[in-house]
């Protein structure tokens, strides 16, 4: 029984990456008519990587950002979320699209012990700022990055006093500023998780780069994924919260969420989808002028 169990353990690690979703390298109509196009970039230079990028026309004003959270566990108390499938929070009909965002925390135990397996439901603590509807469910995080949407769906990166957010997200710091590189070359390569607008503020990239998949994606620095988001034409750009969190979603012609990458949380060998305290949707503008 035991070397039955290990055989099929190592069939789906050797298929885990062939299993992983191939998407079509252009958004189908349905979706590029609501102002949004979906694009897989394949690098080799300087090891495999598969890049998911969605390009947001908010000038288009067919679509608006709106942040979806989890349901807070503890009213007044100390945790702010508990975790969900993002599946699950991008069950409104509205959504047409998602991607991960904040960092996030579980809480020690009374040894000081804290849990980081993720499971649903588990109470957490949301890192920097974080709301819908101009209500924030957390507050700003010293050294990290807001990227924020104020009521008419303009985007801004950095949140200071007198500031009134409608959505509200927080990444970990600016890659590009200005049009230009603001981290230096080297360091880890993970998946990465990725939000860029142009300078006017018109367009909004959202860009997920798969990782920990040797062979198949293994990942970015800080370095390389700014200098995809500027390749993509960014002006700004932040790096949001990656590793295992990494994931984009995408309403499918039949009207279905499908997960377009190829997350790298794993369970004997099959991806394994994360829950998360709060994800970015794209969703239909209703109230288009």
């Amino acid at each position: 029984m035991q070397i039955f169990l290990k055989i099929i353990t190592v069939l789906f690690l050797s298929n885990a990456a062939s299993s992983a979703i191939e998407p079509k390298p252009e958004s189908s109509t349905h979706i590029s008519e609501q102002g949004i196009q979906y694009s897989l970039k394949k690098s080799t230079d300087p090891i495999p990587n598969r890049i998911h990028v969605l390009r947001i026309d908010l000038a288009s004003k067919k679509i608006k950002p709106k942040v979806a959270l989890g349901p807070d566990p503890d009213g007044e108390g100390p945790a702010e979320v508990a975790l969900t499938d993002p599946r699950k929070l991008a069950s409104d009909p509205s959504v047409l699209a998602f991607v991960n965002t904040n960092p996030w925390d579980s809480f020690p135990n009374d040894k000081g012990k804290k849990n980081r397996n993720w499971y649903p439901g588990q109470p957490v603590d949301i890192h920097g700022l974080a709301g819908t509807q101009g209500k924030m469910r957390s507050t700003t995080a010293p050294g990290n990055t807001s990227v924020w949407f104020d009521a008419q769906s303009g985007v801004h990166f950095g949140h200071g006093a007198e500031d009134k957010p409608e959505e509200a997200t927080t990444g970990f710091q600016l890659i590009v500023s200005k049009g230009k590189l603001t981290v230096g070359e080297g360091g880890p390569r993970h998946p990465r998780t990725s939000i860029g607008t142009d300078e006017k503020g018109e367009i909004l990239w959202l860009v997920v780069v798969d990782g920990r998949q040797k062979g198949y994606s293994e990942g970015m620095n800080m370095h390389e994924l700014a200098t995809v988001m500027k390749d993509l034409g960014c002006w700004s750009a932040t790096n949001m919260d990656g590793g295992g969190s990494s994931v984009m979603g995408l309403l499918d012609e039949e009207g279905k969420m499908k997960i377009m990458n190829s997350p790298s949380d794993r369970f004997l060998g099959i991806v394994r989808i994360r829950p998360l305290p709060m994800i970015l949707t794209i969703q239909k503008n209703k109230n288009k002028n």
